[in-house]
């Protein structure tokens, strides 16, 4: 009886995991709610980051401009912690749409953010020139962002509807839809 009852147990063991995979990054996923929730916490961290970023660039340009380097190496991290996840039952979307997605703000924290906290600097923001230069980098942003965020949020539907997982907006996603809509 007792070799009956280890047996039912490793097999609903067994059972149980079939769906997990584990990627390079060592973390194992059980299933596809986990797999999301791994890119969507890293999502969360990032966006987190640029809300700090724009309210303290409000105030103090040099901690802004300290912020960005502190965030472009994070941002690094966590793409490095997300190419180390596998594909989801070969399913391999949602994965590449976060990568693309956190690439973009690699670079905006590299680079364009760096240049718009430079022209108010350099008090560019006070002529013509300068004005027009902020307006044309915050609006390539805002088109380059608006596409990838849509790129992303249909990986993700089509993720979950792959998988039958039900998505639930959260509260950060509230807030870059605020975001893209100033």
């Amino acid at each position: 009886m007792k070799k009956l009852i280890v047996l039912l147990i490793a097999i609903t063991t067994l059972v149980a995991c079939k769906d997990s995979v584990k990627g390079e990054n060592g973390v194992v996923y059980k299933n596809p709610a986990e797999y999301n929730d791994y890119i969507v916490t890293r999502q969360t961290s990032l966006v987190n980051k640029i809300l700090e970023f724009s309210r303290t660039a409000q105030t103090d340009l040099e901690t802004a401009d300290s912020l960005l380097k502190v965030y472009a190496k994070q941002t690094s991290t966590m793409i490095d912690e997300i190419k180390g996840m596998p594909s989801y039952k070969g399913d391999s979307s949602l994965k590449k749409a976060a990568i693309r997605s956190f690439t973009f703000y690699k670079r905006v924290f590299n680079d364009d953010y760096k240049r718009l906290i430079d022209i108010r600097k350099s008090r560019g923001d006070e002529t013509e020139e300068g004005v027009a230069e902020m307006n044309r980098i915050v609006q390539n942003l805002s088109k380059e962002e608006e596409e990838l965020d849509k790129a992303f949020q249909g990986a993700q539907k089509s993720f979950a509807s792959k998988h039958k997982m039900r998505l639930e907006e959260n509260e950060i996603q509230k807030k870059i839809d605020k975001m893209n809509d100033e």
